[in-house]
């Protein structure tokens, strides 16, 4: 740009041919409203109760004119009989609705644009008009609104519950115990998309009055005729179980026998339907598309859990507590001789201040726990690429389809290797803890150690598998991976009061380091780089893999003094470019020289203080919320494709400012070092102000004479303040491309009222 145009642009003086467009500011508002409204009635007598429930909810989007939105209508009802003194029973109902509401392209799309949008392009004329899109009729200021169609989101939701004990004549202590629950709900999703036109001005062509730019009115979606995609879905979930339970206490002695069996059964299936060539845009009804390009689908499932269960608990007068349970569940997804998996579980405590030793010695402490456990859990849920992996012990197929004589027909083809030894993942977990209170109960205070075990973790053997095998992507999951997790959790907290000024405080945090025991890796990669002793993140990926920086070449002197060959990765070295370390010493930089990091995009210590004050009838709560140990890979799309954060231009590399901590900027990624090394991995660390409230409750006089038994007014706010490391992006966030909805700072006031 010449001096001339930096000046229009930064002075706005030309709108029209010298835009500075904040896109965030022209798609975003600054605050959307939200509400929330329950009403609860509850009453009965000592034989029958009952407790019913209406709520609303309503939500606006972030975006102006948005076609983003939720509402939901909810209802709940609970009924309580005793029958007689042997039967109880009790039913629950709950119902929801719910109306979700988007544009035709996903936050992750429009927020791309909103990052890729550059300043001196114009997302709105002056005169309100839509400008050019950036890509394929993508601007955000049509696209976030019903201009481009919609895509509604229609939910219900109905659950039943019931349960009837049955307590045994002339047995004390012994009873019975049958629920049931029934969960269904029913989808429907209605993706309308009709074509839309944005706005173009050549910059040299003007209305009559030889002012005002003429614009043109261009078709910019990628298609002309609307299209219309639906779908419906069921799912119906019911689960029934049966309890036997024995509950009895014999001097300082006290047992409690449970033996259960639950059935689990799960249902769903689908229908999908699209269609385009549409009569008009008005009628987005399926009869007014055409069949030329139509297509149907659908698909369902069944899935079955049986599982057995039960416990021993035994307690001497609340001093020793030993308890051993037991579960053998069955699952679907394995074959029969391995469908079962037996998982047992102990857990002792000692309550040593009742010891006549400890309490008639140690007064300061009111309560001593000293408490472990051991216990074998299965997990049969294993995921690939988002989709649970069923039957892989089976030869299992899937359809396509072939041209034969000019005619389609339905193939089959293998998509999975049988594995007839395919059977529960097992996780052994080991806790050790204390807990108590002490100084008249004003101190309260938990640690806990853990040591978690995974073992027949259910992994493809991709690593040793050769692409040349041909079946590396058929392969089936095996028992063969094994992981630990371990680390620590507490809590203390204080509370007292000063007059009519109460207050609590607590603080609570947790610790957790995993790490990768064994997976199959390919064989022959350098030590530095295998997954197997650094930890993963709960998506499944590993720990980092990246290039370690180690400067930036300031000038063609550092340069020219440099030993290491680079040519692996690019022909030639620039000024402003990055340097690497040169990790196994051969003297040039590959992708041999990828380091495996030990940690991931997830924190490793997580916390939060509570502070609680109250005031005669003012109340004021206060949440800090904190995490650290985790790295957040920070990568845009910038250049000829898009904007560049602000970081990144007062952080680079130029010729006037010849950094050696910062590289010069990449145009769509045009440097070896675009990506893949720790410059860009920065920490997540952060504490939030997560949530403050302060109330106030009417006094019991005021009240009464409206007949009103209480009322308490509030207002409170959400992630108001934060403290990080990053300042680029929200430190909660796990994306670095920052292509995602962002969670907000919430205001609300409201008043709960008991009559």
């Amino acid at each position: 740009f010449q001096p001339a145009d930096v000046k229009l642009y930064k002075d706005g003086s030309d709108p029209w041919g010298h835009p500075n467009t904040d896109w965030f500011k022209t798609t975003l508002k600054p605050w959307s409203p939200q509400e929330q409204h329950t009403l609860q009635v509850k009453g009965g007598s000592e034989n029958v109760k009952y407790l019913a429930s209406l709520g609303y909810q309503n939500q606006d989007g972030y975006y102006k004119n948005s076609a983003t939105g939720y509402k939901q209508y909810d209802m709940l009802f609970n009924l309580d009989a005793k029958i007689n003194k042997y039967i109880n029973t009790s039913i629950g109902l709950t119902a929801r609705e719910e109306y979700r509401h988007f544009p035709t392209q996903s936050a992750g799309s429009i927020f791309r644009m909103l990052m890729r949008g550059r300043p001196t392009d114009p997302e709105v004329w002056p005169n309100g008009l839509p400008g050019p899109d950036i890509e394929n009729g993508q601007n955000p200021i049509v696209i976030t609104t019903n201009q481009t169609g919609y895509d509604d989101d229609k939910r219900d939701y109905f659950q039943v519950n019931g349960k009837v004990e049955f307590l045994v004549p002339g047995v004390q202590g012994l009873k019975f115990t049958g629920t049931a629950t029934v969960d269904k709900e029913i989808q429907r999703v209605k993706d309308w998309q009709i074509p839309w036109y944005l706005y173009f001005w050549d910059h040299s062509t003007y209305e009559a009055d030889g002012k005002t730019p003429l614009l043109t009115r261009n078709l910019r979606s990628t298609f002309t005729s609307p299209q219309l995609s639906e779908s419906d879905a069921n799912y119906l979930n019911i689960l029934t179980s049966g309890f036997v339970n024995y509950d009895r206490q014999f001097g300082g002695h006290s047992i409690a026998l449970m033996a259960a069996v639950t059935k689990e059964t799960d249902q769903e299936d689908d229908f999908n339907a699209y269609r385009t060539n549409f009569i008009s845009p008005a009628l987005s009804q399926l009869f007014a598309g055409g069949t030329l390009g139509q297509q149907v689908g659908g698909q369902g499932y069944d899935r079955a859990r049986l599982s057995y269960f039960g416990r021993v608990a035994y307690n001497y007068k609340e001093k020793y507590l030993a308890e051993f349970l037991w579960r053998d569940d069955g699952s679907y997804l394995f074959p029969a001789g391995h469908r079962f998996g037996f998982f047992p579980g102990f857990l002792a405590g000692w309550r040593i201040s009742e010891e006549k030793f400890f309490s008639e010695n140690i007064h300061f402490i009111n309560s001593l726990k000293l408490r472990g456990s051991y216990g074998i859990l299965g997990n049969d849920q294993v995921y690939y690429n988002n989709v649970l992996q069923e039957y892989q012990f089976l030869s299992t197929y899937g359809f396509s389809s072939y041209t034969i004589n000019n005619s389609a027909f339905k193939t089959l083809y293998e998509q999975v290797v049988p594995n007839p030894n395919f059977t529960w993942e097992v996780a052994k977990n080991t806790d050790v803890g204390i807990e108590g209170t002490m100084l008249n109960n004003s101190i309260n205070f938990e640690f806990d150690y853990f040591y978690n075990l995974r073992d027949h973790i259910l992994w493809r053997k991709l690593g040793s598998t050769p692409q040349s095998s041909g079946i590396a992507n058929l392969l089936p999951p095996t028992n063969i991976g094994k992981s630990e997790n371990k680390g620590y959790d507490f809590t203390v907290g204080y509370n007292g009061h000063v007059g009519d000024f109460r207050f609590s405080i607590s603080v609570n945090g947790g610790y957790a380091k995993n790490k990768i025991l064994f997976q199959d890796e390919p064989p022959g990669a350098p030590a530095w780089q295998l997954a197997t002793g650094h930890p993963f993140s709960s998506g499944g990926g590993g720990a980092y893999l990246p290039y370690e920086y180690d400067g930036i070449f300031k000038d063609q002197k550092e340069i020219d003094a440099n030993t290491i060959d680079y040519s692996g990765l690019t022909p030639k070295l620039r000024p402003g470019d990055m340097k690497f370390k040169d990790i196994n010493h051969d003297g040039k930089i590959d992708g041999n020289d990828q380091v495996r990091l030990d940690k991931t995009n997830e924190p490793t210590f997580t916390g939060g203080v509570n502070f609680n004050f109250g005031y005669k009838n003012f109340d004021l709560s206060v949440l800090f919320q904190g995490a650290t140990g985790g790295l957040l890979y920070i990568g845009t799309e910038s250049g000829d494709i898009g904007n560049y954060l602000k970081y990144s231009y007062d952080h680079q590399w130029t010729i006037d400012n010849p950094s050696s901590v910062d590289p010069r900027i990449a145009n769509r990624g045009d440097t070896y070092y675009t990506g893949n090394n720790t410059y860009f991995l920065r920490s997540s660390d952060y504490l939030r102000l997560k949530n403050i409230e302060l109330g106030y409750t009417l006094s019991d006089k005021v009240l009464k004479k409206a007949g009103i038994n209480a009322l308490r007014a509030y207002v409170n706010a959400l992630n108001l303040l934060t403290w990080d490391k990053l300042k680029i992006y929200d430190p909660e966030s796990t994306s670095g491309s920052g292509q995602y909805y962002p969670q907000a700072k919430i205001l609300n006031a409201g008043f709960r009222v008991t009559f």
